[in-house]
């Protein structure tokens, strides 16, 4: 069981987790490290490809890993997950149930929203979704509002949110980080948010966690920085600049390997290729 310096169980202890999808092929994750107390509210940071989906999907449960490394309010993720986890990801809007012709009232209702119509109605005011919407015949960004509204209208301990808002306006992006930001203040929630857009998001996080090619090499890094003015804390080019490193780290890894991203100079084969697609004649 692992307490921090107040004492108190960790919400979150991942411990020098390390992941590879087959045993034998090169880590994917490596000595990650991620600890949140009750009430954290932690941005995931990372290029495409640094394992952010990936490390949530194993705190969600979702991936068997032989190590005991991760656990949640004290339990391991997968061999004894504890309930209160939410884990909201983009792949929920290609089920083809939430894309049938069923209304959003009736949606909500068969996974349980009459149990909770409190949160859900300030959910469904705060998302602005109209019940009587049909999935099928709502865009993208109204059936991610329903997504949330589903997943997040049940009390939850932890939340983890993989690139869920990036459908979003920014009005109704900004109302659902107000009501985040309240839940962990107010409830003692713990929230763990991978996303590319920084828009709006400078009071959201407590902690900042950077993913660089599968690992977390800066640990927790507190956020607001004490030592910067809040004139000059700019979550964005922070974000950035650890970008930009980690892109030409990549580049010098992959180079190692003989691999070059871009276009190649080498065309020898574009006569054979020709003619084996072309189908002019």
């Amino acid at each position: 069981m692992t307490i921090n310096n107040d004492g108190e169980l960790l919400a979150l202890d991942c411990d020098s987790l390390t992941f590879s999808w087959k045993e034998g092929d090169d880590p994917v994750l490596k000595d990650v490290n991620l600890s949140l107390g009750k009430g954290d509210r932690c941005l995931l940071l990372g290029a495409n490809g640094a394992g952010k989906s990936t490390l949530l999907r194993i705190l969600a449960g979702k991936r068997l890993t032989k190590t005991r490394s991760c656990k949640i309010l004290g339990q391991d993720v997968f061999m004894n997950p504890p309930g209160g986890v939410v884990y909201l990801g983009t792949e929920w809007s290609t089920n083809p149930v939430v894309r049938s012709d069923i209304v959003v009232s009736h949606f909500l209702d068969s996974v349980g929203g009459y149990r909770h119509k409190d949160r859900r109605d300030k959910l469904l005011r705060i998302l602005d979704v109209d019940l009587d919407w049909h999935m099928h015949q709502i865009s993208d960004g109204e059936r991610r509002r329903v997504q949330l509204c589903m997943g997040l209208m049940a009390e939850w301990d932890v939340l983890l949110l993989d690139e869920v808002t990036v459908d979003l306006d920014v009005l109704v992006r900004a109302d659902l980080i107000d009501f985040l930001i309240s839940e962990s203040e107010n409830r003692g929630a713990t929230i763990v948010y991978a996303t590319h857009i920084f828009d709006g998001l400078k009071k959201f996080p407590t902690q900042i966690c950077h993913m660089q090619l599968g690992s977390t090499p800066r640990g927790m890094v507190t956020w607001p920085p004490a030592d910067v003015p809040e004139s000059e804390q700019d979550l964005f080019q922070l974000a950035l600049g650890w970008l930009r490193d980690d892109r030409e780290l990549r580049r010098a890894v992959e180079k190692q390997k003989g691999r070059v991203r871009g276009p190649k100079t080498d065309t020898r084969d574009r006569v054979t290729f020709y003619e084996k697609y072309d189908y002019s004649h």
